[in-house]
């Protein structure tokens, strides 16, 4: 009997600082998971942070450079006819679109549709300008039709998207 008295004296208590000690043991490794998913969220918040500030800026850019006025200046020339400026103006806008597809990995998903409309609008302004003109027209017929058109507020397409692209950012960053 006394036997039995001293093993549960043993024993309670052993299991008592057992049970203590496995706790204690549990929520020290919770604690520290917990610590590692943050200092690993934090790492890769650090490493994507500068590569989606970096694609808002190259959508800003691309907005930029597929303005009418901008298209007119880097691709019309005043000996060329307004076909070929046409041809230009679009092949230059999907080619900046092309360059920048993998950017959309970054930004909002409104975001990247108002880009792509706002792309597909100025491609259709482009197109629907070049269509009011007679075969003989030049590049500079062409740019004048754009940039009234442009002046009238039909691209405001892409001035919202810039304007969406510079609020998400904000409220990103």
């Amino acid at each position: 009997m006394e036997v039995i008295r001293d093993f549960i004296l043993v024993t309670v208590p052993g299991l008592m600082l057992a049970l203590a000690v496995f706790y204690l043991l549990r929520q020290y490794l919770i604690r520290e998971d917990a610590q590692s998913a943050q200092q690993l969220k934090l790492e890769r918040m650090r490493l994507a942070n500068p590569l989606r500030f970096q694609a808002y800026e190259r959508m800003i850019l691309l907005l930029e450079r597929i303005t009418p006025s901008q298209l007119i200046m880097r691709n019309i020339q005043a000996s060329d006819d307004a076909r070929k400026a046409q041809q230009k103006m679009v092949e230059n806008i999907r080619q900046e679109f092309d360059h920048n597809l993998s950017q959309q990995l970054y930004i909002s998903s409104n975001a990247w549709e108002l880009i792509k409309n706002a792309r597909e609008r100025i491609i259709s302004l482009v197109n629907a300008s070049a269509d009011e003109l007679t075969s003989e027209a030049s590049a500079t017929d062409l740019a004048q039709i754009i940039l009234h058109k442009e002046m009238e507020g039909e691209v405001s397409t892409v001035y919202k998207a810039m304007e969406y692209l510079k609020t998400e950012v904000r409220e990103i960053f």
